[in-house]
């Protein structure tokens, strides 16, 4: 149901698109036409011209009609009838065991490359912190003294040859899982574009689900001059619906309450990781959308919280940096989730 959800949404986003479109196109000939007929001779007008398109026009706003008014509604009544027949059918979807987070240990694993200005600071917030254990820092390749600056500041470093942000993820939650005997393990970057003192937030839900993901999506804990402009709000906003589409639920609007797909900074159970860490293949910028997927499918409990979220400290190395690559990964989340 989900997957139908989804394709229903596209579709009917780029039915949307398409239709304004042609609706501007037609609205700009009429305009033109209304020129030449005031002022046939003296404007611009004479030069300018538009195809005649008011039988496409007429039989496209016809599908959209039919579209929009009939197509869309008996899928989404056919949708609900479904969920009304299977009211009574045993959920899969279950809620882990109570964890008493404040007795256990936690290692924290952050991603790095060529961060020498921001990887000591960084170490420097999370190692205080209620109940951390281990600070890995995982260099993906740098080629400044970000592994040296780590280890001075306390941190455990584990070498990463493969590059991609992905692959330093997944490469630091292995090392934790196989190296630790720490229950909770939180995933975050180097980069001093996180608080070390949130970490307190993420872990009291721990304790009644198995992943806790951030949002950098509120407004009122988004510092001046991060990445997180119009663009990428919008961008992680619209992901994070299809994936509520994707997993939908009728009384709660999705079964996971989803605004920011994009945010690196979460905490997962042990055995929570354990069952996933094997599915976890992308080694590229969407890790992160990724790594929630792959929760989902597995049917563990997610939960997202918000987070304060600033400017980085040097220079961007993801999606956020760059809008092509924002564009890139976007779309590779849209087919991951409409196919898969």
């Amino acid at each position: 149901m989900g997957r139908l959800l989804v394709w229903v949404f596209l579709g009917t986003l780029a039915f949307l698109v398409l239709t304004v479109a042609i609706g501007i196109i037609h609205l700009l000939r009429d305009l033109l036409e209304l020129i030449q007929f005031i002022a046939p001779s003296k404007t611009i007008a004479n030069y300018l011209t538009l195809p005649n398109a008011l039988s496409f026009n007429g039989i496209w706003f016809v599908f959209a009609i039919y579209y929009f008014f009939i197509f869309v509604p008996a899928v989404l009544a056919f949708l609900l009838l479904m969920q009304f027949v299977n009211r009574h059918v045993p959920t899969k979807w279950k809620t882990p065991p109570t964890l008493d987070w404040a007795q256990e240990k936690v290692a924290v694993v952050l991603t790095a490359y060529n961060d020498e200005k921001s990887i000591g600071p960084s170490v420097d917030e999370f190692r205080p912190q209620p109940g951390v254990a281990h600070v890995i820092v995982v260099d993906n390749n740098s080629r400044d003294r970000t592994t040296e600056v780590a280890r001075e500041h306390g941190a455990l470093v584990v070498k990463e040859t493969n590059q991609g942000y992905g692959h330093a993820c997944m490469s630091g939650l292995r090392w934790a899982l196989e190296n630790t005997e720490d229950e909770i393990i939180v995933l975050c970057e180097g980069d001093m574009t996180f608080f070390g003192d949130d970490l307190p937030k993420l872990l009291p839900y721990i304790a009644d689900c198995d992943m806790v993901v951030g949002t950098r999506n509120t407004k009122t804990l988004t510092k001046p001059g991060s990445q997180m402009d119009w663009f990428m709000s919008w961008g992680n906003l619209l992901l994070a619906l299809l994936i509520r589409f994707r997993y939908w639920d009728w009384a709660f609007l999705g079964r996971v309450q989803l605004t920011d797909v994009g945010c690196t900074f979460r905490a997962i159970r042990r055995d929570a990781l354990a069952r996933i860490m094997p599915k976890l293949t992308v080694g590229g910028h969407h890790f992160s959308p990724h790594m929630i997927l792959v929760a989902l499918r597995e049917r563990l409990a997610v939960v997202e919280v918000p987070i304060k979220f600033r400017q980085r400290v040097g220079v961007s190395k993801g999606a956020g940096g760059n809008r092509w690559r924002a564009i890139g990964v976007g779309i590779q989340m849209v087919a991951s989730i409409a196919i898969r």
